[in-house]
């Protein structure tokens, strides 16, 4: 079968210093890929810029647009014109500042995100912006003009103190100003009012990043995406792609592959333990995936049912092998981590 398979793996290259090696999870399949593969420079800064790159977007763009393709991606329909991600969060003081907590690491129903949707977006509206409450974890804004703005990615900002890490930019003063008004809105919300009274985080600001408009252009990359994440589902429709949820294993993954196949599959379960310094979590999952995952593809690459699987781990390589690749033993094996985190 001529099937090509390339796998982007975020939070798969934390380094999580600090800990014993022996306390790492086995992973000799994951292990034995990595020693064998052939190994070429990925400049990607994070999740986000490794799918538009992949999806040939956003190429010489300060900022990411990541916004209309997630758009696009929960709605089936473009935004109007630019369009900006406006996600509600918890910000937590601590000993290191404002840590940002991103909201599925609480609970949050459906009703309390459309109570505090509502009410922000009558704030937003007096500005000419719109905001959409697409999902309860991610809402955007659109309706106004091309802003001037300099973001990091939520990915990038969870877990972290925000104090640094704030947008900038000609127009970043009036989203700070605006963002600060919408603070003191939610707070006063009473469904964050009714949330502390219950003792459960609350939902007490919005992280603005992302903006941008859909490209015209198309890559043709992939014939077939498998992917949970919002922007990458956006790209593969922007695309024309096939696109369809990740598979619960690669058994399941490999049934839905034809000859000919070009795809993209994206494994993110790694992605929030490594943001949260969660250790045994992402351990657990490594482990998972190395069982679930790696193993069965290389067994499928063995048995030919693959021309070639690629490993994108966002930590500056992509790691790429055809089935020659694999039978070449003469190469020293060495652990995943010694390879991934050098």
């Amino acid at each position: 079968m001529t099937v090509s398979v390339s796998v982007l793996a975020p939070g798969l290259a934390e380094g999580f210093s600090g800990y014993a090696a022996e306390t790492f999870a086995e992973a000799p399949a994951l292990s034995r890929f990595l020693s064998r593969a052939q190994r070429r420079a990925f400049d990607a800064d994070g999740v986000e810029a490794a799918a538009l790159s992949l999806f040939g977007r956003g190429i010489g763009k300060a900022e990411l647009p990541v916004a209309p393709y997630s758009y696009l991606a929960e709605t089936g329909r473009a935004p109007e014109g630019y369009c900006l991600r406006a996600d509600p969060v918890h910000l937590q003081v601590d000993a290191r500042g404002l840590i940002l907590f991103d909201a599925s690491t609480f609970a949050f129903s459906e009703e309390e995100a459309r109570a505090l949707s509502d009410s922000v977006a009558s704030f937003v509206s007096q500005d000419g912006w719109q905001l959409s409450a697409a999902h309860r974890q991610r809402w955007y804004l659109y309706g106004g003009d091309d802003q001037r703005l300099s973001t990091l990615p939520l990915s990038q900002v969870r877990g972290k103190s925000v104090g640094e890490l704030l947008p900038h930019g000609k127009d970043a003063a009036d989203w700070l100003s605006r963002c600060n008004e919408i603070q003191m809105l939610m707070y006063s919300h009473p469904v964050n009012q009714q949330r502390a009274g219950r003792c459960l985080p609350v939902v007490n600001s919005l992280w603005i990043w992302g903006g941008g408009a859909l490209e015209n252009q198309t890559a043709n990359e992939y014939s077939k995406v498998f992917a949970n994440d919002t922007l990458v589902r956006g790209l593969a429709m922007a695309d024309g792609a096939v696109c369809e949820r990740e598979p619960k294993n690669a058994r399941a993954f490999l049934q839905r592959l034809e000859s000919g196949d070009r795809a993209l599959l994206v494994l993110d379960d790694c992605a929030a333990p490594a943001a949260y310094a969660d250790f045994q979590r992402w351990n657990e999952t490594l482990a998972r995936y190395d069982q679930q995952w790696f193993a069965p593809l290389l067994k499928a690459l063995m048995k030919r049912q693959l021309r070639s699987l690629e490993l994108i781990p966002l930590n500056g390589y992509r790691y790429g092998m055809a089935l020659r690749q694999l039978w070449q033993v003469w190469k020293r094996s060495r652990r995943y981590r010694d390879i991934l985190t050098p």
